[in-house]
């Protein structure tokens, strides 16, 4: 597949560069801080993935009103693929939250508000 479209290997040689990137910024370049210590870069990838569950089910939302609208197979194969996304970025959210929260907390999950 990535031979067959050259738009697609750029983004993908583009994404593993910004994902390499993402990584040396988070656990190198940003300073400790004070309070919380290292567990506090765990927010980096929490809020992070959590805005990215939501915009991909907000995708889904917009794109499975559009399928019903117009019978348009195109956007229910992206409705789709775009809760795919969002169920996987939400629970890459649930495991870092459990993560910070556990030498915050002493416990993995509190259901406190």
């Amino acid at each position: 597949m990535l031979r067959s479209n050259p738009r697609l290997k750029l983004m993908t040689v583009s994404s593993l560069i910004l994902i390499v990137l993402s990584m040396y910024m988070v656990l190198i370049y940003a300073p400790r801080e004070v309070i919380m210590g290292e567990i506090q870069r765990i927010f980096y990838y929490h809020v992070s993935s959590g805005w990215i569950a939501a915009l991909a089910f907000l995708v889904t939302l917009i794109t499975s009103i559009m399928f019903l609208a117009t019978q348009n197979e195109r956007h229910d194969h992206i409705a789709i693929s775009s809760a795919e996304i969002g169920v996987i970025f939400t629970t890459m959210n649930i495991v870092s939250g459990s993560v910070w929260a556990r030498p915050v907390w002493n416990t993995w999950w509190t259901w406190d508000p």
